[in-house]
């Protein structure tokens, strides 16, 4: 004969919860597993959402290269073939005509006061760097790097002043318009309180904390805590946008003035139509300051 033997279950057991209190208790569940998922998706929108506009907002990392997908990254896929901007892996030959070679002389003689002059003719009487921008100011700016103190190359100071011009609105802003922050998270530049990162000065691609606080410290300068300097100061303003000259642009200046425009802003390469004006805009300054100079623009004009 078969015996029942008694175990003593929980009350939850003895007395079952009621269908729609269960129904309840399984919906609260999945709305919180459903709310964990949700905010861990947004931790990840966050923390991508830098990489994906790196075609329009360039990357926060000063060792970072824009790939053509619009991601940031230190690898070959972003640095090689198909990197837009950044610190790229420049694979090609050397050029047959460097910036760096060629006619050559004093920079106070190659840039002249009626040169600037001409230079600045196309700024209008509302733009904010009407006056701000100089010659003094220039020359003095470029003279304070090593290498730049004897004779420099009448080819590389042209490109030098296409690039500064046509990042500027030709010497027409002295700040990028924008309300943007550009303020990324790092050790070693981190944001100060109420500061603005934003493209200041000539070369106005040049934005995030960290490069000002890179740029502050090449130059002695407290660029990380007061990035505004840039656009109170003309010599600041030369000597940022000659810091990144000097050292992102400078690897790329025997593989001619379509590699300077990578460096700087490489959106506008790789063959897309929407920014083939904007290239051609560029390499006709050029054109027009290495007749100026009297000098032969070279090859490889386009990035």
């Amino acid at each position: 004969m078969f015996h029942y033997k008694y175990v003593h279950k929980p009350s939850s057991s003895l007395h079952p919860l009621p269908s729609n209190i269960e129904n309840m208790a399984t919906q609260n569940k999945i709305q919180k597993n459903s709310l964990i998922i949700f905010l861990f998706t947004l931790v990840v929108i966050a923390q991508t959402a830098t990489s994906q506009n790196c075609l329009t907002i360039g990357c926060p990392g000063i060792n970072e290269c824009c790939s053509h997908t619009g991601y940031c990254g230190t690898n070959v896929e972003h640095c090689g073939f198909w990197c837009l901007s950044g610190p790229c892996q420049l694979s090609k030959s050397s050029s047959s005509y460097r910036l760096n070679d060629g006619p050559r002389g004093k920079i106070e003689s190659i840039v002249t006061p009626a040169l600037f002059h001409r230079l600045m003719r196309k700024v209008g009487s509302n733009c904010t760097g009407k006056g701000f921008y100089t010659r003094e100011a220039f020359i003095t700016a470029v003279k304070s790097f090593e290498g730049y103190k004897g004779t420099v190359a009448k080819r590389e100071i042209a490109a030098i002043l296409a690039q500064f011009s046509y990042e500027s609105g030709n010497f027409c802003y002295k700040e990028e318009v924008t309300s943007e922050t550009y303020c990324s998270s790092s050790k070693t530049y981190p944001c100060q309180s109420g500061k603005k990162y934003y493209g200041r000065g000539l070369l106005q691609s040049i934005k995030w904390n960290e490069f000002y606080g890179e740029a502050g410290k090449y130059l002695g300068l407290p660029l990380l805590k007061d990035p505004d300097m840039v656009a109170r100061s003309p010599e600041v303003a030369f000597k940022f946008a000659m810091w990144f000259w000097k050292t992102e642009v400078g690897p790329s200046l025997r593989l001619g003035f379509g590699a300077t425009t990578m460096r700087i802003n490489g959106i506008e390469c790789g063959g897309m139509s929407w920014n083939a004006e904007a290239m051609q805009n560029r390499i006709n300054q050029y054109l027009e300051i290495c007749k100026w100079f009297g000098v032969n623009p070279g090859k490889d004009l386009y990035c």
